[in-house]
């Protein structure tokens, strides 16, 4: 990393900053794929450099498209950062994240083992309707389950699927259910989630069948070990597109967004938000709630109900 920038070196980059993106067209742009430590590797136009970046540009998030200087045959610079599209933020510490941007797609991966919370769930949902981008469901390790359990678990995941999300029942193991994924993955930039344990790392050896060799290659960029511990990884899949790997989680917060955000984020219960009497209705206790009266119907799922409390109880407002 540079050392500390004094303000005017701050000002001079930040007035500089718009007119170094004009110069460059936004195709041309250099890719981040990997924080490795304190350096970012680039993919620029298929070679790929380690980074460092002014700390006056912010935090950099994996599929960013800088523009660099190169400093050499295998190092650069990051000079500015274009615009962010489609970015999914989580909150972490004491502000938002970006943890991807120019995203199309989001898949959630939950498995039958270790079992999967809904209300992380919902949190990737939220996240994905306020950055604007699709998500799908994948369900690893079906073959851990006999079909009963399967049964079982359908029915939990099945309001999900009334709510026309995708879901792709897998089994990398068995290389079950990985055709129709790749389909869906096709040409499109798509962040994976999901907690610890869930097979997202099996997953990825699966969809690019050289990954192996991609992360060695970060690894000789950076002069560091294929163990060294990262954030976030891009890696291009064959028939075009991308996958971004991310870290497992044990949560997701969404305290950076509005409870009207969190709201909408829960497709099935929104549009009765707007019919209750009371236009700060709390949807807990007030009469003429549309929210419980639907609920109380079965209009709307209880599970789901008690999830959006939750995550709006958290929120600091």
């Amino acid at each position: 990393m540079s050392k500390k920038l004094s303000k005017q070196q701050q000002r001079r980059i930040a007035e500089q900053h718009d007119s170094k993106l004009g110069d460059q067209h936004h195709d041309h742009a250099a890719i981040v794929v990997a924080h490795m430590g304190y350096q970012t590797i680039v993919d620029d136009q298929g070679t790929l450099l380690a980074a460092d970046w002014r700390k006056s540009l912010g935090d950099i998030a994996v599929n960013d498209r800088v523009r660099i200087s190169k400093t050499d045959a295998t190092h650069a610079v990051i000079e500015a950062i274009h615009p962010r599209q489609q970015t999914l933020y989580k909150w972490q510490g004491r502000k938002p994240r970006a943890v991807a941007s120019h995203v199309a797609q989001l898949l959630v991966v939950i498995a039958a083992k270790p079992q999967w919370q809904s209300g992380l769930i919902d949190r990737y949902l939220i996240a994905a309707y306020e950055a604007g981008i699709s998500v799908a469901i994948a369900c690893n390790k079906l073959d851990l389950l006999d079909e009963a359990a399967q049964n079982d678990w359908q029915q939990e995941l099945a309001a999900y699927h009334q709510l026309n999300y995708t879901l792709f029942p897998l089994s990398v193991h068995q290389s079950e259910g990985i055709d129709a994924l790749k389909t869906w993955l096709d040409n499109k930039e798509t962040v994976i989630c999901g907690q610890s344990g869930v097979g997202k790392s099996s997953l990825i050896r699966t969809l690019v069948p050289d990954s192996d060799i991609w992360v060695q290659s970060l690894s000789e960029v950076t002069n560091l070990g294929r163990h060294t511990t990262t954030n976030s990884r891009r890696y291009p899949l064959p028939g075009g597109g991308a996958v971004i790997d991310t870290p497992g989680v044990r949560g997701f917060a969404v305290t950076h967004l509005t409870r009207e955000d969190i709201i909408c984020g829960f497709r099935d219960i929104a549009p009765f938000v707007g019919q209750c009497r009371f236009s700060n209705c709390s949807h807990q206790h007030e009469p003429d709630c549309a929210v419980l009266e639907a609920v109380n119907k079965e209009q709307i799922s209880a599970a789901r109900y008690h999830s959006m409390m939750q995550i709006l109880e958290e929120h600091p407002s």
